[in-house]
């Protein structure tokens, strides 16, 4: 029994005549009678009876007629699935970013661009150095980093450098200000990120610049975090531009800090391994939406 005579079975079946399964096969009227024939043999049993010039299926027939549709159906959902993949409608993809990155940012453009498409996404949170370990142990397809990277194992691409901002309760004193000074914030109790955060470090550098500290009240691990608890009037954050950009501006005002602290974004690849069609789309879209990123807007 071989997967010729199984198709010839189903034209006939389909078609009624061996002429034109035979049309259809694109094969001799004779070759089909002789799949037909060698098939019966295997089977063991008559599969047509011949009735005004058609060819009638027996009721032996009709049952294993049902599993052959299963499997030429099944071989119409692998050709379809094989051109979804082809057109980036299907696919698997993992990526893995930093918190700031993974709670909202990530989520928000996917959740914007992918949902018309068949796409088993696992989006893992973890720090700069976990990243770039499981990016060169091919753990995963992608990583968003806010390290530089020089490793044999990994193709890095700089995305973009955006701008820290400072998130204000809206009543605050200082939400008149349209841009602020480092200065401006030595008393305000701070909603930070832990030490870890590049978020943090960078805005705790501004400070022993300038000669002061920051008054750490609350820590947090995430970015949203903080933004919402300015929201509830409990202090002012550092953050980075898109943190917090669902909260409503009658709650939070959205300044920018003077000296400038930046964080760049990278984005990482395994080098050594096969990349699925839909990271390349993926890819793509995060390169767009950074390019936007630094121009977030600020209340006035």
């Amino acid at each position: 029994m071989n997967i010729r005579q199984i198709e010839a079975f189903h034209a006939v079946i389909e078609t009624g005549s061996a002429t034109r399964a035979a049309e259809r096969l694109g094969i001799t009227q004779p070759a089909v009678s002789k799949l037909l024939k060698s098939f019966s043999d295997h089977c063991g049993f008559l599969l047509f009876q011949r009735k005004g010039g058609q060819l009638v299926p027996t009721r032996e027939a009709q049952i294993l007629a049902g599993e052959v549709n299963k499997v030429f159906n099944g071989a119409s959902r692998i050709k379809e699935v094989a051109r979804a993949v082809r057109e980036h409608e299907w696919g698997e993809i993992s990526i893995a970013a930093p918190p700031a990155f993974a709670v909202n940012f990530l989520p928000r453009i996917l959740a914007e661009n992918v949902q018309q498409i068949e796409l088993r996404m696992q989006v893992l949170s973890r720090t700069s150095p976990q990243i770039i370990e499981m990016v060169a142990a091919q753990q995963v397809d992608l990583g968003l980093s806010v390290m530089a990277v020089d490793h044999p194992d990994i193709d890095s691409e700089h995305l973009v450098t955006f701008p820290l901002i400072c998130l204000l309760p809206a009543n605050h004193r200082l939400a008149a200000k349209t841009e602020l000074h480092i200065n401006d914030l030595r008393a305000e109790h701070f909603i930070s990120l832990p030490s870890s955060d590049c978020s943090f470090t960078r805005a705790d550098r501004a400070f022993q610049v300038s000669g002061g500290s920051m008054k750490r009240r609350i820590e947090v691990p995430f970015s949203e975090t903080a933004a919402m608890l300015v929201a509830q009037g409990a202090g002012v954050t550092i953050v980075p531009p898109f943190a917090g950009i669902d909260i409503d501006e009658s709650l939070v005002v959205r300044r920018p800090i003077q000296p400038v602290e930046h964080v760049d974004l990278w984005l990482l690849k395994p080098k050594q391994r096969h990349v699925p069609l839909v990271v390349g789309m993926i890819e793509d879209l995060l390169t767009q939406t950074c390019a936007t990123i630094g121009k977030v807007p600020l209340q006035a």
